[in-house]
């Protein structure tokens, strides 16, 4: 459920106005004196504990510990306030929704200095799924073409047989599927290479059913 900034802001302004007629309702209840006394412990008691909550947590749910224990402290004297302020019946209810009401006109009253500011979307166009694939294809292209070469230069034919040889031996001992990916790679160069250098001997081997040795057909 999606709340609006400005509702929620003036909910926290109302609940803070009702906090506060608590307070003062709960220090008229106890006694300047006993109210002091009541913070200064339960801040001593809460803000040790919060410091090492912070510090143990993977995750603190807070950043300020001294806050934690401030909040903490008002809120007990808070609580039994408005209990207090609830017992005097219309006229402690009339009490929390003026205070309520004023805090939202001061915070209304207040420049709004927290807006949310949106990130600026860049102008540059990410390359669409085509595009990627485009480029990609591009890579692979200039990636076969260096594989081709390197091929080209140092093997014979016949080395180029021992390679297919070679590839044939490791798909029968079950490669996985990054060693599959790379066996077929370097085997289609081995085909264009012969078919290449040795198009009657390819084409009669292919013909055959091309068997595990193309040498017989390739070198002939």
């Amino acid at each position: 459920m999606h709340v609006s900034p400005w509702l929620r802001r003036t909910a926290v302004s109302a609940g803070v106005g009702i906090a506060t007629a608590g307070l003062l309702a709960g220090v008229i209840m106890l006694g300047p004196l006993a109210a002091s006394i009541l913070l200064v412990v339960v801040f001593v008691l809460v803000w040790p504990l919060a410091v090492v909550i912070k510090h143990l947590a993977d995750e603190p749910p807070y950043r300020s510990p001294l806050l934690v224990a401030v909040c903490v402290a008002g809120g007990v004297l808070c609580v039994p306030g408005i209990v207090r302020l609830l017992s005097w019946g219309a006229l402690g209810v009339l009490t929390a929704l003026v205070a309520a009401v004023v805090f939202v006109l001061v915070d209304l009253a207040l420049p709004d200095s927290r807006r949310e500011r949106r990130p600026r979307r860049s102008r540059r166009r990410e390359p669409e799924y085509g595009g990627l694939m485009r480029l990609s294809q591009v890579e692979q292209d200039e990636e076969d073409e260096k594989l081709i070469a390197s091929l080209q230069c140092p093997l014979s034919i016949e080395e180029l047989c021992g390679v297919w040889g070679e590839t044939t031996t490791t798909l029968a001992q079950g490669a996985g599927l990054r060693d599959r990916q790379a066996v077929a790679e370097v085997r289609r160069i081995c085909l264009d290479e012969f078919e290449r250098r040795n198009p009657d001997g390819f084409r009669r081997w292919l013909d055959a059913g091309a068997p595990p040795d193309p040498s017989t057909y390739l070198l002939a």
